[in-house]
């Protein structure tokens, strides 16, 4: 039997042929099953009277009384929208102080709600939602300024996620000059009680957070030195002074860029681990090289790469000596540095803090710098992660094939017991590229050998077989 399909227009020709009451008995059925659309049949029904009943429903669709999990957190999402758009049909309806307090009600239950739904940030964008709704509220009713100026600054720092820090330009209109002053006067109070943290200092106030958030959002206004102003509060790691840096840059002037950026490394640089300390150091380099000072910006580059020796870190070392010109001195004691690290014991990493396996950063380096001879020789001198291998022995393979070869067998083997049909399909791919090898050394019946013992050895894979079938292997 043929599936008939239903259009939305079809459903919508057959309900306008249907008697009101035949309509409204099945409308009542649904919202029986239905509390959302209960509520909002009821709130139509009662008109611009329908302001407690808007509550109650807030109340309903937006309490977490104890926690809400990852799986039932989109129902409760979807549930919050449809409540604040009732909200916000009352609103359109014509604002009052009812209506701004119910809008506030829904901002509290939803701040109350943030911490008890578990998902990617939904619930959040709720809160921002019934910000942006109140903002509306208040655009219209016109309250106090001072008054909604307090409310705000209560509002946000308390706030641990920087909506309300976020949304504070949507307020400037009913804020008006008094109310801007009158927040900018409880800020700069609240900035006054507040102790300036410095590296490895910890937050002690739960209330620090909204705080300079808000704050920070309100100095843009009065430019960079404004906001670098509530930046420098909170120093407490390399990427406070990342940021202001950063703050300084777009707005011209690297030179004090500069100058936070030394404080910095000097305030953060003394042994204490700082995960931020190798961007900082970047930033300080490109503007050492910014500001024509190529020694300084190759001696910190240098300082980088010890810190942390990676081919990122190399690379930077070879642009920024190169513009002083000294490289040459430069290459060698990186390349030392790089030989001097722990040679690979089997595939297994040394032990202690992570690191790349054995001389896997001086090959990687060699092969950037074109050496492939070199690379090879560091490779079986000092060992490097499994990974590298295939790629160290496709630039080997351009000058010499044979030596590719044991090293691509070795890494199908892995490839075929990491099992999986998307494995498989990468083993077939590496045989075919081990194929075209053999073609060059003129051994073409070898690779065929290799091959079908390799089927032998592999005859329970149905779908590894299946893969060297696609791929036209012997």
């Amino acid at each position: 039997m043929a599936r008939v399909r239903i259009t939305d227009h079809d459903l919508q020709a057959f309900l306008a042929a249907r008697s009101p009451l035949w309509l409204a008995e099945r409308l009542v059925a649904a919202a029986r099953r239905d509390p959302s659309l209960r509520a909002e049949l009821e709130i139509a029904a009662l008109g611009r009277g329908s302001a407690d009943r808007v509550r109650r429903e807030l109340d309903r669709a937006l309490w977490v009384a104890d926690y809400v999990d990852e799986e039932d957190a989109p129902t409760y999402v979807a549930g919050a929208a449809r409540a604040l758009g009732l909200l916000e049909g009352l609103i359109d309806d014509g604002v009052t102080a009812e209506t701004v307090a119910l809008a506030e009600h829904a901002i509290d239950l939803l701040a109350d709600a943030m911490e008890k739904v578990q998902d990617e940030g939904d619930a959040q964008q709720s809160l921002s939602d019934a910000v942006l709704i109140h903002s509306r509220a208040v655009s219209a009713a016109r309250p106090d300024p001072a008054g909604l100026a307090e409310w705000l600054f209560d509002r946000a720092v308390a706030d641990d996620w920087g909506v309300f820090a976020d949304k504070v330009s949507d307020y400037a209109e009913p804020l008006g000059s008094v109310g801007r002053a009158r927040l900018r006067v409880l800020i700069d109070e609240g900035l006054g009680r507040l102790p300036r943290l410095g590296p490895g200092e910890a937050d002690v106030d739960g209330r620090r957070f909204g705080l300079l958030m808000l704050a920070e959002h309100v100095a843009r206004v009065d430019g960079v030195d404004a906001v670098v102003g509530v930046l420098s509060y909170s120093l407490t790691s390399a990427r406070s002074f990342t940021g202001i840096c950063r703050e300084l840059i777009e707005a011209g002037r690297p030179e004090q860029a500069l100058q936070w950026a030394e404080r910095g490394l000097s305030e953060c640089g003394t042994g204490r681990i700082d995960h931020g300390l190798p961007e900082l150091r970047q930033l300080a380099v490109d503007l050492y090289a910014a500001l024509g000072r190529d020694h300084d910006a190759a001696d910190l580059a240098w300082r980088d790469f010890e810190a942390g020796p990676t081919l990122g870190t190399y690379q930077r070392l070879h642009q920024h000596a190169q513009a002083d010109k000294s490289w040459p001195d430069r290459r060698g004691k990186a390349l030392a540095v790089l030989r001097a690290q722990p040679r690979a014991v089997g595939s297994k990493p040394p032990a202690g803090p992570y690191g790349p396996i054995g001389h896997s950063t001086l090959v990687h380096v060699l092969l950037w710098e074109g050496d492939v001879e070199a690379a090879w020789r560091a490779a079986h001198d000092g060992g490097c992660a499994e990974g590298l291998w295939p790629v160290l022995a496709r630039r080997r393979a351009e000058q010499h094939p044979a030596d590719a070869v044991p090293v691509l067998r070795r890494h199908v083997d892995e490839v075929i017991a990491s099992g999986g049909r998307d494995a498989y399909e990468r083993a077939a791919a590496l045989i075919t590229e081990l194929g075209t090898y053999h073609g060059r050394l003129g051994t073409s019946a070898e690779f065929a050998d290799y091959v079908r013992t390799l089927r032998r050895a592999n005859s329970r894979r149905r779908n590894l077989l299946a893969a060297l079938d696609r791929a036209k292997l012997p």
